[in-house]
């Protein structure tokens, strides 16, 4: 995916300046990240997509809605260290599977 530069005073000025457009130019810049992700990834990030803007739509004040992405981020988060771990031990049982078969 290429990376760019954000600006981030020029969003904040086109936001406070014309609503409207910040709002367009965010869903166009949105659709062109998604857009230049691997195919087998986009779904995925479009689901994500709307799964951010139900929330903040349904959060009514930008401070809830931050938190509760917050949260959701947090719930990710957990969920990869488990992953992790279990990679952690499942390594560790093949390490001594390789090791035992080493010394015979």
């Amino acid at each position: 995916m290429p990376t760019t530069n954000f600006d981030f005073d020029h969003w904040s000025q086109l936001a406070l300046r014309d609503p409207a457009a910040f709002f367009a130019a965010r869903e166009e810049a949105i659709n062109a990240f998604i857009a230049a992700a691997p195919s087998s990834h986009r779904e995925e990030l479009r689901e994500l997509q709307r799964l951010i803007d139900g929330t903040r739509a349904e959060a009514g004040a930008p401070m809830k809605a931050v938190r509760q992405m917050m949260g959701m981020v947090a719930d990710r988060l957990e969920l990869m260290q488990g992953q992790l771990q279990l990679l952690r031990e499942e390594s560790e049982t093949l390490v001594g599977h390789i090791d035992r078969i080493q010394q015979r």
